[in-house]
């Protein structure tokens, strides 16, 4: 059989100026200004970083001490043995980016495509010792030879010539961007995905496609396609199938067949009542391991193994998707890289960031067009966690180049991505890219390129797997690319007014602005975090409404002071403290309104009557540096009031309450079940600290629907500084969620001084308010660390006398625990040691 080699060790890197030459054979020889690399893939910078030779101030997003590494090329080099061998081959997952590879002195290729691998025979190259070299050029300096053509009338970025991120060119030297927010730029360079080394035993799987396809919903059948070159004598495929357990229950074996082009065989197993595989929330997600193995005369050759789950995905209208006879909306965050300072994968970062996801009762997560390729390991993530994969390929704001070499480069990436994961029963659909379309309207441009998500992305996506479906870009859809009304949507209502922006069809971008938790900002901010010249008071002539400290991480080409909710409604702030919960509390309130309100659905004519969004996806899910701008989850992946409030109005049960002529309450089910059981709800008056009015009904809601319970016109007037209180409860009293709401703004409110009482049991805490507590903020340390905490929840309104369960997620071992209202002075402490 044959044998792939991981080619972790005995690596090195050398920088060399752009200009100068390498003559391979002397690189092999030569051990002076050579730097170690402990393990492999890693970029340059994480090189330097380990060896002492830039800043860890870079890892916190200022580059400054990094912007030398831009002005080398740079040279990898590798020792590995091998025995001689007829076809074996090396494969490399991901360069960044234009490089020359050599072997043993003989170049044996080229690559210039981030998006994809390189695979290269090297067949009679090849001896005992060996020697690989790579050499990656000066991005910039390559950029130099190339030239725009004068017909796209300055709509295409010159960086657009290079298929590699936008985001890490420096835009003070060429046009790109710093939207992820390196200062003053970054730009990586290097390998960072495996470098293989396959020595083959006979003939090789080259094609594979397994597909596991329900034709009812008690039969199931795994469809297999294998090819290979060469030829098919004496040639035989076994495949073998077992369920999560273990247990085989499918297998077989078929012939080998000649074609054109080399050997083919095909094979259909039936697999009879499989286990259904459900979006997280709606079921498990039982996953069938498929064993391939290729024979020739009896002796194995080639073995690839995919895992698979049995779904029926349809979808009535565009986004609206039935899974398994299920209504599912999708619920997510739009991903961008997972980091800046390397493309290189960090399972730690990734389980956090899942883990978070999870908690926030997300199903579905959007891999943005402007960011990377993930690896495999973060697809088998979310097969088994059951988040559904939006898929972009990898195309960005703005035209493109329309030339047919450009083109077929694209669809050569799109290709290799979707042989890759198109087994994957998490993959819910592809889309052509990030608003491509829509951002040349922004610029009243031409969109250069639409043809290439236009036509060339479906006529592939038809021949290579066309049972899923495709969406041509994001937004996409109407009169224009964003037009909320048809296909998605992304909110910049808070820039310029878009009409029936209210309940868009589905909200595929939904962006605030807010610094994030306080450890967090003191770590990235330079200088002071209060100036003295600095107001908490927004003035006439005031661009940015916080402290020009701050400011430095945010994004002002994205306009992303103008992007804040509405801060104005809460207290002015003399401190960093109120200062960031005033625009965390504002981006908070601003997420649930939104959420809420689509999940609802307009109860009027303002738009097509009961009309509910498909999906709401955070923009950003998480930061790649250090920033003050939109995620819910700061780079230091620490949660604030943005992301607790987007995990509560996602819970797949929700009562809340619509203000508009009258004030509504709602029940929302978009859990996986139909419901049956009661809603408590109530006007609680702040300055009598009692309630009003309360009220006992019976609720019920289909599953996938929404609908008003109550009308609150039956209870006349009120006084504005009542709360508006719901509590959903099961049919046998059990508390499932609950709703604080308001009929004023905070700052025009006065709250008590409310004292909490907390207990643990186990990992959870127990918390009790004696008056009203407006949003109690849990935090901790341990041996005086404040980093990693994560809540079930957190940042939450307490009614008096109320029992509120919190469960200590994450892996904190021990510490001690801080809770208390935010207008309070009073604070509650509490020692913890997991259980």
């Amino acid at each position: 059989m044959k044998n792939t080699v991981l080619l972790d060790k005995n690596w090195c890197l050398k920088k060399i100026l752009p200009a100068e030459s390498i003559n391979p054979r002397d690189y092999a020889v030569d051990d002076r200004e050579w730097l170690t690399i402990s393990s492999m893939p890693a970029q340059v910078h994480d090189v330097l970083l380990e060896h002492g030779l830039i800043s860890e101030e870079m890892l916190l997003g200022w580059c400054e001490d990094a912007v030398w590494t831009d002005e080398y090329d740079w040279v990898y080099r590798c020792f590995f043995t091998c025995g001689p061998s007829e076809g074996a081959y090396l494969n490399f997952a991901g360069l960044d980016t234009i490089a020359d590879i050599y072997l043993n002195g003989v170049k044996i290729g080229r690559h210039d495509d981030f998006y994809i691998s390189r695979k290269i025979q090297i067949a009679g190259l090849v001896e005992v010792n060996n020697v690989l070299l790579i050499h990656f050029h000066n991005i910039r300096e390559h950029l130099k030879t190339l030239e725009l053509d004068p017909s796209w009338d300055n709509a295409v970025m010159k960086c657009k010539l290079i298929r590699t991120p936008i985001h890490d060119f420096p835009p003070d030297k060429i046009e790109g961007s710093n939207y992820q927010g390196a200062h003053p730029y970054f730009s990586p360079i290097g390998v960072y995905r495996d470098v293989t080394l396959t020595i083959p035993d006979g003939p090789e799987i080259e094609e594979c496609e397994v597909r596991a396809v329900l034709k009812d919903m008690n039969c199931g059948e795994i469809r297999l396609a294998v090819a290979g070159y060469g030829t098919a004598k004496g040639l035989n495929v076994t495949v073998s199938t077992t369920d999560e357990a273990g247990r085989e229950c499918a297998g077989g074996e078929c012939c080998v067949k000649p074609v054109l082009s080399g050997w083919k065989a095909e094979l259909t197993l039936p697999v009879n009542d499989p286990r259904l595989w459900w979006p997280r929330g709606f079921g498990s997600q039982p996953l069938y391991s498929v064993r391939i193995s290729l024979l020739q005369d009896g002796k194995l050759c080639d073995r690839i193994q995919k895992s698979v789950g049995f779904r029926k995905i349809e979808m009535p209208s565009p986004l609206e998707f039935i899974i398994n006879g299920k209504r599912v909306r999708l619920w997510g965050g739009s991903m961008d890289p997972l980091q800046g300072y390397t493309h290189c994968w960090r399972p730690e970062r990734a389980k956090r960031m899942f883990e978070m996801v999870e908690n926030a009762n997300m199903n579905t997560l959007r891999i943005w067009g402007e960011g990377i390729p993930y690896p495999d390991e973060f697809y088998d993530e979310t097969d088994r966690r059951g988040i559904l994969v939006w898929q972009e390929f990898f195309m960005g704001h703005g035209a493109y180049p329309d030339t047919r070499e450009y083109l077929d480069k694209c669809v050569q990436e799109a290709c290799e991505l979707v042989l890759r994961l198109r087994h994957r029963p998490s993959l819910l659909m592809w889309c052509g890219g990030n608003e491509t379309i829509m951002g040349a309207e922004f610029q009243g441009k031409t969109p250069h390129g639409s043809q290439i998500l236009l036509e060339a992305f479906p006529e592939l996506l038809n021949e290579v797997d066309p049972q899923r479906y495709y969406y041509p870009n994001s937004p996409y859809g109407g009169e224009y690319a964003n037009d909320p009304r048809e296909g998605d949507h992304h909110t910049y209502e808070c820039v310029w007014q878009y009409p029936y922006a209210d309940y868009p069809n589905f909200m595929s971008e939904h962006i605030r602005t807010a610094p994030p938790v306080l450890h967090s900002l003191k770590k990235m901010i330079r200088g002071e975090l209060w100036p003295r010249d600095y107001t908490g008071k927004f003035l006439y002539g005031t661009r940015f409404p916080m402290p020009d400290s701050w400011a430095r991480r945010s994004h002002h080409p994205a306009k992303g002071e103008l992007k804040t909710g509405p801060y104005w409604e809460y207290y002015d702030a003399d401190t960093p403290e109120e200062l960031i919960y005033r625009f965390g509390a504002a981006y908070g309130q601003e997420v649930r309104r939104g959420l809420e309100m689509i999940r609802m659905g307009s109860p009027d004519g303002n738009a097509e009557p009961g009309k509910r969004s498909k999906g709401h996806f955070s923009c950003k899910l998480l930061d790649t540096w250090p920033k003050v701008y939109c995620s819910i989850i700061d780079y230091f992946q620490e949660a604030y009031i943005p992301y607790y409030a987007t995990g509560r109005a996602q819970a797949p049960l929700l009562v809340c309450f619509d203000r508009k002529d009258s004030i509504r309450l709602w029940l929302v089910n978009d859990s996986a079940q139909d419901f049956s059981g009661h809603v408590k709800f109530g006007l609680y008056s702040l300055s009598k600290e009692c309630f009003l009015s309360e009220k006992l009904i019976d609720a019920s809601m289909p599953q996938g629907e929404a609908g008003i319970l109550f009308d609150l016109a039956a209870l006349h007037f009120f006084p504005k500084d009542c709360l508006l209180t719901a509590r959903l409860e099961d049919e046998n009293g059990g508390v499932i969620c609950s709703s604080v709401d308001y009929v004023d703004i905070e700052r025009h409110l006065n709250f008590p001084d409310a004292r909490l009482s907390v207990s643990i049991t186990g990992n959870v805490l127990n918390i009790v308010s004696d008056r009203f507590a407006r949003c109690v903020e849990i935090t901790g340390e341990c041996d005086g660390n404040p980093f990693g905490w994560l809540f079930e929840d957190n940042y939450f309104d307490l009614m008096p006398g109320e029992t509120k369960t919190v469960s200590i997620l994450g892996d904190i071992p021990y510490g001690r625990i801080t809770l208390k209202p935010h207008y309070s002075p009073h604070a509650a402490e509490i020692s913890f040691k997991r259980v």
